[in-house]
């Protein structure tokens, strides 16, 4: 056994298990969940959750375990991150989301990083640098189509990006901005497309004011705009398309266990309540919603467990991503469904600040816009009357970015 064996063997016997994992969750969420409504009012990002967080382990968890971390979001090892963040999310959908991003961004870096690369990030990620993940170019005060424009320009030593990003969810705390951009070209975009990882105090960075939200306010995703700003070739991770080429990963169950975590609080306040109001208690009409909200988180779960499994067993990349789109377009239906049914069964009580259900919905609604569901739904439709699916060759649930468009 070699030297880097015998570490890798030591790291893996001592990294925590998903259940151990899950019970620091719920020790970490009812504090998680008493801090809600205030960060909400505020909209403040949620640094003591945080650093509870990190100190809990959940800042490594798509890290590779010979970097450190806990090794999800791999090859074989998807199932227990979906519970994870299914579970934050449950505590705090805020909060889930901002971990879920910056273990993605953690992960993308590990993943298409040169060893020399790996071992300058991973370290510091492992010991509490964050990472924003910055790919949405659709600003909030301008109308019309998202296009994709950040382009990376060649200079001696480097390169020069001008861009400006939108939704730059952990942004507030992070010390690197992982910049989904592309290089100089006449390809399609997606075929060009690398991560500059530009750490946030660079020169010409510039933060914006403008995260004014309907719900997810304590996300605090603003703005970004990268004013002439030097990024080494050494900051440059990945090949050119190697995201779509070479990486067997998406997005779409992360999305839809953040989803189902948050339809799960809002179905258990909601029985909770019915259970001290015998009028509610008592009523067949009540009942028979009750009954059909948990059947419809059944439905969602089911379909997370069972796209977490193909991806697990390696099953074919396409098909895999085709059962996580219907599981996103599952998950969806009921976090926007439960909380808002639920208010109808609370009754008026149900809108007033002191309860959670209205904040609920506010988060649903608005971090469920990160994906159209009738674009996805569609693209379902297509593969049922045999015209296939790719999960990455296409604009659809797994990555912004269309082959066949961009960059025309």
């Amino acid at each position: 056994m070699t030297m880097t064996d015998a570490r890798t063997e030591t790291q893996a016997t001592s990294i925590p298990d998903t259940e151990e994992l899950l019970r620091r969750v719920d020790e970490l969420g009812p504090t998680f969940r008493g801090r809600m409504r205030e960060l909400d009012q505020t909209s403040t990002f949620p640094f003591e959750n945080f650093a509870e967080a990190t100190a809990a382990g959940f800042n490594r968890l798509c890290v590779p375990v010979e970097d450190g971390g806990f090794g999800y979001w791999m090859p074989g090892n998807f199932s227990g991150l979906y519970r994870i963040l299914e579970r934050l999310a449950y505590w705090d959908s805020n909060t889930a989301q901002l971990l879920q991003v910056h273990n993605h961004a953690a992960g993308i870096i590990a993943w298409h990083s040169t060893p020399e690369q790996r071992a300058h990030f991973m370290p510091d990620i492992v010991g509490g640098a964050f990472c924003a993940s910055l790919g949405s170019e659709a600003h909030i005060y301008e109308n019309g189509a998202e296009n994709l424009d950040a382009e990376l320009q060649k200079v001696d030593g480097g390169y020069r990006l001008n861009a400006r990003k939108a939704f730059t969810s952990v942004s507030a705390i992070a010390k690197y901005l992982m910049v989904w951009c592309a290089v100089e070209g006449d390809t399609p975009y997606a075929s060009r497309m690398v991560f500059a990882v530009v750490p946030k105090d660079s020169p010409g960075v510039e933060i914006l004011d403008d995260w004014e939200m309907l719900g997810m306010r304590s996300t605090v995703s603003c703005g970004i705009k990268f004013n002439d700003v030097f990024v080494p070739d050494f900051n440059v991770v990945g090949q050119p398309g190697g995201w779509i080429e070479n990486d067997p990963r998406t997005f779409s169950c992360a999305y839809a266990s953040n989803h189902l975590g948050a339809a799960q609080a809002a179905f258990d306040f909601i029985c909770d309540y019915v259970k001290d109001r015998p009028d509610l208690r008592d009523s067949e009409a009540v009942k028979v919603r009750l009954g059909r909200m948990d059947a419809q988180l059944y439905a969602a779960r089911s379909g997370l467990t069972a796209a977490a499994a193909r991806l697990d067993r390696g099953d074919d990349f396409d098909a895999a991503e085709a059962d996580a789109v219907r599981t996103m377009h599952l998950c969806k239906a009921a976090v926007l469904s439960i909380p808002y049914e639920g208010f109808d069964i609370v009754g008026a009580r149900a809108a007033h600040e002191r309860y959670p259900l209205g904040q609920m919905m506010r988060d649903a609604r608005t971090f469920t816009l990160h994906f159209r569901d009738d674009l996805y739904v569609q693209r379902l439709a297509e593969l049922a009357l045999g015209k296939g699916f790719s999960a990455k060759k296409a604009r659809g649930g797994s990555t912004p970015f269309d082959q066949s468009s961009a960059g025309a």
